[in-house]
């Protein structure tokens, strides 16, 4: 057992709330056996890689953080559909996935095949016929760049047919020890809790204020239930080709977009970027949100990529700051039922005066395009980051090898024209590069 970190509790306890589960999805080519075979074949590898081989174990009356328990990948989590679909069909699938969270005490992942699937976008104005894999995981197990690392250990580890065996302690035995370490926990907790506190207070003076929010648009308001998924799959030269990084390319694309796409009104926009921590944290989500401004007062595109670039670096930065480090390290200690109490009292009804982004932008690099499905290339992989009360349309960045592919989530509530946006998303990145 291991006793969860405060960060990956309160992502596993705001679940509840907000599902937040991450869809890992990855198109292949096809490959040389049947797509019931590759589900067998998955199986198998799962029982090889120890984060698919954890589920969560709460603590009775939240007396302690939830524990990451020992459990044998279930034939259940692997599922497969053979129906012949176009793309288009498939993300329409996926999209009623997302409807399905996942209990993470009884299975924090999911697998997801599709195939043969038609119509693969592997370029301009290219398509191929193949497979694809989705990997539903809890936001709990791993951030953006841990997952991509524990799909990266599916797809590469062996498919004998090996069981672990021997996982896990009895429930009643669990129970009885952890809400025991919990209550001799709690004392100190709660001290070091206000020891810490207090030095934020004091730090709190001397720190950076942050930037103020961007005002409400007509993407920031609840969802609801339903979603909306499409995908831009483009040539990473065709990025590179702006001399700007993957995602400040993609942000500038987004800030062509968006204005365009809401109207008159919009001088100041700025999205919401999951920004990684370089530090070597005990969290699995080791990333903080930070507002980006686009900057949509500065013409020249060039120019806006150099200042948006500057404010991620900023961002990056600023994570250092004393008031920021002294945060962090009060959240560390906050006793399991304070913290759990806060998010159940979050109030998700009543709608900010400001956000810090219009919109979220998650980007992550997964690597070299060295993974294969049984002898199917990879052709691309993307994401689809959770829409919440307040941020009805998402952005996915995702490269493999040569090929990037930019994700767009949105609910049909909210952005009912959502092709029309993807067309203009679509326009900027084929403004003129240097």
């Amino acid at each position: 057992m291991q006793r969860m970190a405060a960060a990956d509790a309160a992502s596993y306890w705001m679940s509840v709330r907000i599902p937040n589960d991450q869809f890992l999805l990855y198109c292949f080519a096809t490959p040389s056996i049947s797509i019931d075979g590759c589900a067998r074949r998955l199986l198998a590898r799962a029982r090889h890689v120890d984060d698919l081989c954890l589920r969560v174990h709460d603590v009775p009356a939240t007396a302690d953080r939830p524990y990451w328990v020992s459990a044998e990948p279930d034939p259940d989590q692997v599922r497969v559909d053979t129906t012949t679909r176009t793309w288009s069909s498939c993300l329409d699938s996926v999209a009623g996935l997302i409807g399905e969270p996942l209990v993470p005490s009884r299975a924090a992942w999911r697998l997801h095949l599709f195939g043969p699937v038609t119509d693969l976008p592997v370029g301009d104005d290219e398509s191929v016929t193949g497979v694809v894999v989705v990997l539903q995981i809890s936001h709990a197990l791993g951030d953006g760049r841990r997952a991509s690392q524990i799909a990266r250990d599916l797809f590469t580890a062996p498919y004998d047919e090996c069981e672990r065996g021997g996982l896990g302690v009895p429930g009643p035995v669990r129970d009885g020890g952890t809400l025991a370490l919990g209550a001799l926990r709690f004392p100190g907790e709660f001290v070091t809790t206000i020891r810490r506190g207090i030095r934020v207070a004091r730090a709190g003076g001397q720190s950076n204020p942050g930037k103020p929010g961007y005002p409400l648009t007509a993407l920031n308001r609840n969802p609801g239930p339903r979603r909306l998924l499409r995908v831009i799959v483009l040539d990473r030269e065709r990025l590179a080709a702006s001399g700007s990084p993957v995602t400040v390319a993609v942000l500038v694309a987004i800030s062509q977009a968006l204005p365009r796409y809401l109207g008159d009104g919009c001088t100041r926009l700025g999205v919401e970027l999951a920004v990684g921590r370089s530090d070597n944290a005990q969290a699995r989500n080791n990333f903080r949100n930070v507002g980006i401004d686009l900057h949509l007062d500065v013409d020249d595109p060039y120019e806006r990529a150099r200042l948006i670039r500057g404010e991620i670096d900023a961002a990056r930065a600023a994570d250092a700051d004393p008031a920021r480090v002294a945060q962090r390290r009060v959240s560390e200690v906050t006793p399991a039922i304070l913290a759990r109490w806060g998010i159940r009292a979050f109030d998700l009804d009543t709608r900010p005066e400001a956000v810090t982004g219009v919109t979220v932008v998650s980007s992550v690099n997964r690597g070299a395009a060295d993974i294969e499905l049984d002898g199917a290339e990879i052709l691309f992989t993307t994401g689809f980051p959770a829409l919440s009360p307040v941020q009805g349309l998402t952005h996915g960045v995702h490269g493999i090898g040569d090929r990037i592919a930019v994700s767009v989530t949105t609910s049909p509530e909210v952005m009912p024209d959502v092709d029309r946006y993807v067309d203009l998303l679509r326009a900027g990145f084929d403004t003129p590069r240097r």
